[in-house]
């Protein structure tokens, strides 16, 4: 009796495993593209080597933020902008331009029906230092603005000359065309983004909050159309940033009595210190594998290999598996999580003395799903010490409100993509790093951040790092993209969403 139990039994689990396998393989196979097929636009009137000039151009203008030189006169911003006027007449004869703040430039094309609400595109013209010492390891110099291999070298060739170049190269195709807006257009060329926008970007909103303009969404630099971005996936991805992470870096600090470092007590303030940052290290905030992560990929789905199309299509059963893999990967776990990262340390004053106090920084990029004050509660419960002070610095900021991307902007930019990079699906997601946008949460909902830069993973080191450089090829999508986006989002009532 107890063997016919068993087999019953064992018959049972049988069934039930053939039952839910092939409900599994069922949803797998069910995974299919949603890409509308969309004609493909072609511009091919474009003049690729006077506009790859013009960056040429821009480039050798060495238009750096430093913290020490926010409220300096700027000579070289100056140049930059005399040379924007003289190199873009047809912008400058249409379009009324105020400088604000004195090197941010903020140009307004008025259009036929001033009723619609306005259509935003900003950029910035600002970039980072070059490293000292590093000078000797780039291809070509860094301010240079070498046209070779096929490509554009120069510090801000991505971040973020290109984006603006390519604004001011379809404006001025379009002007020479004679096309008139039915929406007014703003375009912002912000000089500051690098110190956190707070003189420019930040200045522009205030002026169009007191003028209460009405702006129906701002694009601005963001995600790219990434290759190669994980093993498996063969074709490119476009990705529009629809939120990005918020900021909080906590100062940690401990005192204690010192002393010789031949009798070291029990607890040190190395000691107790370094025991915090690895609690905080080793216990990351909750991950989750939900909402705009999960429309992330989506529609990458379906070309991953057969292993990930399962456990995509069935997170009922495979989430946890997948919220745990994606936490190992640098990238994903960002999109997965508030991160921690330690970035300060400081303590001691010789080798054979107990430093008295040690001092700490951790800073930390918030998801959307926590806020700056959870973020510090979090850090209190886990370090558990009330000996060691917590501090909030200044600069912090809760993550932006996710844009929606069913929204008829959203709808057009995606429908843009597909007439000029035919093919390729376009996702949702999280831009991880910080951008302008994120000044004009007041002004619109509708925050839309993507630059049809075409990145590979060896990409990412160039952006602030040795080589930056965008294909010239490249930068002649760059400029017919805004320029079809341009027509799309202005000429009429409606945005343009066909398809």
């Amino acid at each position: 009796m107890k063997k016919v139990m068993v087999v019953r039994v064992l018959l049972v689990l049988i069934l039930l495993l053939v039952i839910i396998s092939g409900f599994v393989i069922y949803r797998t196979l069910q995974l299919s593209h949603e890409i509308p097929e969309t004609e493909q636009i072609i511009i091919d009137d474009i003049d690729l080597d006077r506009a790859a000039e013009r960056l040429s151009q821009g480039l050798r203008y060495r238009t750096v933020s430093t913290q020490e030189l926010s409220f300096i006169y700027r000579p070289e911003f100056d140049s930059f902008i005399a040379f924007i006027e003289e190199s873009y007449p047809g912008i400058h004869q249409t379009f009324d331009r105020e400088r604000v703040n004195g090197y941010t430039l903020l140009f307004k094309w008025e259009g036929n029906d001033p009723d619609l609400p306005a259509a935003m595109f900003q950029g910035h013209y600002d970039v980072v230092p070059v490293e000292p010492g590093t000078e000797e390891n780039w291809t070509y110099p860094p301010y240079s603005g070498t046209i070779a291999d096929g490509f554009i070298w120069g510090r801000g060739a991505i971040d973020d000359k290109s984006g603006i170049f390519s604004y001011l190269e379809a404006f001025e195709y379009l002007i020479e065309r004679g096309y008139q807006p039915e929406r007014t257009i703003y375009l912002a060329l912000n000089h500051d983004e690098e110190i956190g926008g707070r003189q420019g970007a930040r200045n522009v909103a205030n002026l169009l909050l007191e003028r209460e303009v009405d702006i129906g969404f701002l694009t601005d630099e963001g995600m790219p159309i990434a290759e190669e971005i994980m093993d498996g996936l063969e074709h490119p991805i476009a990705m529009i940033g629809v939120a990005e992470k918020g900021y909080v870096s906590v100062e940690l600090e401990i005192n204690k009595e010192g002393g010789h470092s031949s009798m070291p007590p029990r607890e040190t303030t190395i000691g107790t210190l370094s025991m915090a940052i690895n609690n905080l290290k080793e216990n990351p905030m909750d991950g989750r594998f939900a909402g705009l992560l999960r429309e992330t990929f989506a529609p990458i789905a379906p070309d991953l290999p057969f292993v990930y199309r399962m456990a995509l299509s069935n997170l009922w059963l495979f989430g946890g598996i997948i919220e745990d893999r994606l936490g190992y990967i640098p990238h994903t776990n960002a999109a997965l999580r508030t991160t921690t990262a330690p970035t300060m340390f400081n303590a001691g004053i010789k080798e054979n003395v107990l430093p008295q106090t040690a001092r700490a920084v951790v800073n930390f990029r918030i998801h959307p799903n926590d806020s700056v004050e959870e973020v510090v509660d979090y850090v209190r419960q886990t370090i558990q010490n009330d000996k060691i002070s917590i501090r909030v610095m200044e600069g912090a900021r809760d993550p932006s409100p996710i844009s929606s991307s069913t929204s008829e902007p959203y709808l057009a930019l995606k429908h843009t993509i597909h007439e000029i990079f035919p093919n390729i699906p376009v996702a949702p997601s999280m831009f991880l790093a910080a951008t302008d946008s994120r000044h004009f949460t007041e002004v619109t909902d509708n925050l839309l951040r993507f630059r049809p830069v075409r990145a590979r993973p060896d990409d990412q080191g160039r952006i602030h790092g040795t080589d930056e450089r965008i294909g010239v090829e490249n930068f002649g999508e760059m400029i017919a993209f805004y320029i079809r986006l341009i027509q799309n989002t202005t000429r009429t009532s409606e945005y343009a969403t066909s398809g």
